[in-house]
């Protein structure tokens, strides 16, 4: 039996399928394949900051779970519902393992290591209003290009003959984001849509503002206030719950 303690980390396989739990300090962490989240811990506290922590836990996850949003949906934040349900119902799977070796999945916006910090201001809501129905709203930021059209509550429509933004964003250290992996995700689903110039040849339908700023120009930004109607007044002022 192969010794799952070795190389100042600790390895060990979920059944079911369920994954691969690599435990290490911060000096030796797994390379991240892509289907990875990593989550740090100080003891057996979760902490929010990696500057705050002693050792990793590397998640191995199913193909089906976006590891940005594990530590989304740990921070306490909105998610799709579908994958709160799903990151939901695996968190509650592996537990019961994480339990014996004492972690427990306590969310980050409790980690007591944040309680001096500044809070961070609530998601501004957002309501759909049938009157925007025909009136066009103009993306010109970054290097993408559009008009869009919100015609139902999910339902965006970006125009044929948008230009998307060409450079992918990334990190400091060369690599690419969650954001934009997110955003490459995105454009691959609508890839016989957008011609080899970037530049859209068919409309696209997505389901939601941060999709759109995610496709044309890779997020980065808050895209309710690049999305202006003819007169320059954002996408944010005409639907704001205030």
């Amino acid at each position: 039996m192969a010794n799952p303690f070795e190389h100042n980390r600790l390895t060990l396989a979920f059944p079911d399928q369920l994954g691969q739990l690599v435990i290490s300090d911060l000096l030796d962490v797994p390379v991240d394949s892509g289907s990875v989240a990593h989550l740090y811990f100080k003891g057996t506290c979760l902490v929010m900051e990696k500057g705050h922590a002693d050792r990793v836990l590397s998640i191995t996850l199913p193909d089906d779970i976006d590891p940005a949003y594990v530590t989304t949906y740990l921070l306490g934040k909105n998610l799709p519902t579908n994958q709160s349900k799903i990151i939901k119902a695996y968190l509650k799977q592996i537990s019961p393992f994480l339990d014996r070796l004492g972690y427990t999945f306590t969310s980050l916006a409790d980690d007591p290591q944040n309680a001096s910090k500044p809070k961070a201001t609530a998601k501004a809501q957002h309501r759909f209003s049938k009157t925007l129905v025909d009136s066009p709203f103009y993306v010109d930021y970054d290097g993408a290009k559009a008009e869009i059209f919100w015609m139902k509550r999910q339902e965006l429509v970006i125009k044929k003959g948008a230009s998307l933004k060409q450079e992918i964003p990334l990190n400091k250290d060369g690599s690419v984001g969650f954001s934009q992996k997110f955003a490459l995700t995105l454009r691959q689903e609508h890839a016989d849509a957008i011609g080899s110039d970037f530049k859209t040849t068919a409309d696209i339908h997505l389901k939601s503002v941060n999709e759109v700023g995610h496709l044309l120009f890779f997020a980065g930004t808050n895209a309710w206030l690049i999305l202006k109607d003819k007169t320059g007044k954002t996408l944010d002022s005409h639907t704001i719950v205030k």
